[in-house]
């Protein structure tokens, strides 16, 4: 059992560990022996204190797989950036923390770190890692554009993993292609499903690439594929053309956005055996729900429901005489979803804030999350993302939810991509700009869209704008940049 992720360190080093680690398409493989060589090294070159933050570079190589388990054990606080980022952003993110060093696969460098509190409690002897201890510092840009820095516990980790572990039902046989970067929560989880359950995890080392990933699917005959929209989209149109049979690929996962249904009736026709687990997430509180795959045609536009071990709920801010209270909305009704439960997280570092913010209880632990997202819910307890309340667009008066916009113009056969943002009309008054890319843009099919558009959404929630553009802008982890969308519009404007 696990209490830490130092627990995983112990078991690799007394070789208890079944599991396998292969880089793709190098061929490379993560071996006790080489972990072994680069922790002695490590713990030549590198001096620090207990809790100390520590920048790691997520490269996809042996050596960050073995330094993210040596300073999990040796109580540190691991702050993964992508292996792109450039350094003015690192030393941002290091300013912010006070981190103490950066890791780079074989190359340490020393920061200047703030000076630290004065401790209450002052050891003679080593420190013991456990669970309320933090191992994660996890920043991600939020709706305020800055970075924000999410603090992680072990505990928080362990029992996220074990939850989505659980729904899943990974493993000793599994084996997972990790397209994601180890900075990005969603890509780090793979490594530690493959580490907790002894399973394989095949790291892809390039950019992502569908004719490679498909390559990749079949020759390492991959069971379990993690990806987000924009990735799922791509490997529909290349498996249809490849004509590839993928006979070991039993299970997909997505997040990081809506995928839409068409998308999954198409990934499933493909590969008929494929079960497709919708979900949503964020990294507050690393995964929240679930639409089991036997689910997805009779709760078609569902994310699911509440992941094991935590509580979800809708509510609505009140403001009466004694004060603001929240309020469980009805079945059927709009409302922010609030969740709670041991994968929360322990709250942002400094004072940032963003648009998660944590409600105390009654208890230490008996806090809400508010995750700023709107949703319904059915009678059955299955949930519909509306949109986040602060992307939420009032056009004439009519509230418009881009995210429920965005999944029904995605069933055009004409679109590839699609995306809602704010914008304004003449007169300055709010309205709903469309950005999308075709799969073929051509003027005639950009006429045969606004037919399209025309035709299966209602005037009262049509967008009053539509750009169309060759290429969609998408974030480093694969989402379509909003944020970019919007400062175009406004140069353009």
């Amino acid at each position: 059992m696990l209490f830490s992720l130092s627990d995983l360190f112990v078991k690799l080093q007394q070789k208890l560990w079944d599991g396998q680690i292969h880089f793709y398409p190098s061929g490379q493989t993560f071996s006790h022996e080489a972990m072994t060589a680069h922790q002695d090294w490590l713990e030549q070159n590198l001096q620090f204190s207990f809790g100390d933050k520590i920048i790691v570079v997520s490269t996809v190589t042996p050596e960050t797989v073995s330094t993210l388990l040596w300073l999990w054990n040796k109580g540190a606080v691991v702050v993964p950036v992508k292996h792109d980022m450039k350094m003015d952003a690192i030393q941002k993110i290091a300013d912010d923390c006070h981190a103490h060093a950066m890791i780079k696969d074989q190359d340490i460098t020393e920061l200047e770190p703030s000076p630290q509190p004065k401790l209450l409690f002052r050891e003679n002897n080593t420190r013991q890692v456990c669970g309320t201890d933090l191992a994660l510092l996890i920043y991600t840009s939020g709706s305020t554009g800055t970075p924000k820095g999410i603090m992680l516990t072990h505990s928080n980790v362990i029992t996220a993993m074990n939850s989505i572990a659980t729904y899943l039902k990974i493993g000793s046989d599994e084996h997972i292609l990790g397209l994601s970067p180890l900075s990005f929560d969603y890509g780090l989880y793979q490594l530690l499903f493959s580490l907790a359950f002894d399973c394989q995890i095949t790291l892809f080392e390039e950019n992502f690439h569908p004719i490679k990933v498909v390559k990749a699917l079949d020759e390492q005959q991959i069971t379990l594929l993690p990806v987000v929209p924009a990735m799922a989209i791509s490997l529909s149109k290349v498996i249809r053309v490849l004509k590839r049979k993928l006979p070991h690929l039993r299970k997909l996962t997505n997040t990081g956005g809506h995928l839409g249904e068409t998308v999954i009736d198409d990934l499933v026709n493909l590969v008929p055996q494929l079960d497709v687990y919708a979900m949503y997430g964020l990294t507050e509180c690393k995964r929240a729900l679930y639409l089991p795959p036997d689910k997805t045609h009779k709760k078609r536009g569902s994310v699911g429901i509440t992941i094991p071990g935590l509580e979800a709920k809708l509510f609505n801010s009140v403001q009466c005489e004694d004060g603001q209270h929240y309020q469980e909305v009805i079945t059927g009704e709009v409302g922010q979803l609030f969740v709670r439960g041991a994968t929360v997280m322990q709250g942002y570092y400094g004072n940032a804030n963003a648009g998660a913010n944590l409600i105390p209880g009654n208890y230490r632990d008996d806090n809400w999350l508010a995750t700023g997202d709107l949703f319904t819910q059915d009678e059955d307890g299955y949930f519909y993302f509306k949109g986040r309340t602060k992307e939420l667009i009032k056009q004439a008066g009519f509230c418009i939810y881009p995210t429920e916009s965005e999944a029904i113009i995605e069933k055009s056969s004409l679109v590839h991509l699609a995306a809602i943002i704010q914008s304004q009309d003449k007169f300055g008054d709010e309205i709903a700009c469309l950005c999308v890319q075709l799969h073929d843009h051509t003027t005639e099919n950009e006429d045969v869209f606004k037919d399209w558009l025309k035709n299966n959404i209602d005037s009262d929630y049509r967008p009053r704008e539509v750009l169309f553009t060759n290429k969609m802008q998408l974030t480093a982890n694969s989402k379509v940049d909003k944020k970019f969308l919007l400062a175009t519009l406004e140069l353009e404007k």
